[in-house]
């Protein structure tokens, strides 16, 4: 039914589906993505937490910037094209 609707689309999706180079892209975006989800799941608590949030901070920035210089292929010593 929906693949009669638009031939054109569903191929053009399928397609998208099946890229390597998509699922590559798509891996990079959780690797920085997931290290600030993570924190903004600790700091969402009716607990006090503001004393960790500079720690968490601090931890998310480097484990973003590790996802970043890997997918660069620089080391952190060079400068990246996002500092």
């Amino acid at each position: 039914m929906y693949k009669e609707d638009d031939v054109v689309k569903a191929k053009e999706v399928k397609d998208k589906i099946l890229n390597e180079d998509f699922w590559m892209d798509v891996d990079y975006i959780l690797s920085f993505t997931a290290p600030m989800y993570g924190m903004f799941q600790l700091a969402d608590t009716d607990k006090p937490c503001l004393h960790n949030i500079y720690e968490w901070w601090d931890s998310m920035i480097e484990k973003v910037k590790e996802a970043i210089y890997k997918k660069e292929h620089k080391s952190f010593t060079e400068n990246s094209r996002y500092n």
